[in-house]
């Protein structure tokens, strides 16, 4: 599976940086011990307390920072604040098609294996660590739908609903292109 992932991903990124303000997440794949055979990704809940994004599920991750030698460094930078991820213990296997935010930052999701236990700790930007079966978000009975408005038109987006959590907006898009690019898992966007 994780070689089938990487050779997936080359085959799919051949784009040119916006221009915008960019940032980096980590679609995180937990690849070892009990996880080899059902692997599961990490996701967070913000904090309640932050001006931006408050509540909201996530991939961890942020802005860059002038101090980052690349886009997949701010990702690993920023795991490990947001929840101790040791960069030591995960492989990049690719980068996915970066999206724009409604704040008008380039989002650059990158996909890789954490390849050893963690002790996951969240920091005061996150108010909770959890992770979520690759075959629950792939299993199109888990997959609901929500209206939102971008650009003046309104669209069906994919979300899922486990552990309370609500994965919706920018993070369900990115789960989306993630389990459409390396599972052919053909969810779509509904237009209206």
């Amino acid at each position: 599976m994780i070689e089938e992932i990487k050779y997936k991903l080359n085959l799919h990124n051949s784009e040119k940086p916006s221009g915008r303000p960019q940032a980096s997440v980590l679609i995180a794949i937990l690849n070892y011990g009990k996880y080899i055979g059902s692997p599961e990704l990490i996701y967070t809940q913000r904090s309640n307390n932050l001006s931006t994004h408050s509540g909201e599920v996530s991939f961890p991750g942020g802005k860059v920072d002038e101090m980052d030698t690349s886009l997949f460094g701010t990702a690993l930078r920023e795991s490990n604040e947001e929840i101790s991820l040791n960069g030591k213990d995960v492989t990049q296997l690719g980068k996915l098609n970066y999206l724009i935010s409604r704040h008008k930052i380039e989002v650059n999701p990158f996909v890789a294996t954490v390849d050893q236990p963690q002790l996951l700790e969240p920091n005061e930007e996150i108010q909770e660590i959890f992770t979520v079966p690759l075959d629950f978000l792939l299993d199109s009975k888990n997959v609901q739908r929500e209206t939102i408005e971008r650009d003046g038109a309104l669209w069906q987006v994919p979300t899922w609903n486990i552990k309370d959590q609500k994965i919706w907006g920018l993070t369900a898009i990115i789960t989306l292109n993630f389990l459409n690019v390396c599972f052919d898992a053909n969810i779509e966007i509904l237009e209206g």
